[in-house]
């Protein structure tokens, strides 16, 4: 009986749409806004929508090119947690907007603790304060935080072979409580972490 009612309901909602829209009775039982939009889950309090995510996959498909934009247009902050770090773009970008005065911090994987000189001896002979992860059989994050609001992810490593060889993808959110937690977490991956000094 409850299955009947349950069919019966949905052809009256669907009796009552136009065949141009066969499934508009959903639009019916979400809520709208003021303005009679659908209320979006993306849409904060203050009435300002936050603006959609950003994807790149790679072989090719410009993660670096991103990456670097975004450090470029860096104002106050980045934050850095990173597995493999080898890009050169990525690294001399992560330079330039210290020099310009922007804070930035990396905490990177043991892996770049190496007997050669590495991105994290790069960072370091910048004045960038860097960590070294040793707590975890592997710091795998891929993250950075720029400026409290935008957080950067996915499964891109911050390398030459992720941009040209590997199948990766790469996420830009800009989302203030998503760069809130994110910052947490480097905050208490750093705690943990130990100073880099380089060779």
């Amino acid at each position: 009986m409850r299955a009947r009612s349950i069919l019966a309901f949905l052809f009256l909602c669907l009796s009552q749409t136009s065949p141009a829209s066969p499934l508009g009775f959903l639009d019916r039982l979400l809520p709208r806004d003021k303005s009679g939009d659908t209320a979006s889950s993306n849409q904060p309090s203050g009435g300002q929508k936050t603006p959609p995510p950003e994807v790149y996959f790679s072989p090719k498909g410009g993660c670096t090119e991103a990456v670097v934009r975004e450090i470029a247009n860096a104002r106050q902050t980045i934050l850095v947690q990173a597995y493999s770090f080898t890009s050169t773009s990525i690294a001399a970008a992560l330079v330039a907007a210290s020099r310009r005065g922007v804070r930035v911090e990396a905490v990177l994987d043991k892996s770049n603790k190496t007997g050669k000189y590495s991105a994290a001896d790069f960072l370091v002979n910048a004045r960038i304060p860097t960590w070294i992860d040793s707590s975890h059989a592997i710091a795998h994050n891929k993250v950075m935080v720029i400026d409290h609001s935008t957080v950067i992810t996915g499964s891109f490593n911050f390398t030459k072979a992720a941009e040209e060889s590997n199948a990766e993808n790469l996420i830009i959110l800009r989302s203030a409580d998503l760069s809130a937690a994110y910052s947490d977490q480097f905050i208490r991956h750093r705690e943990h972490s130990t100073p880099y000094a380089g060779h």
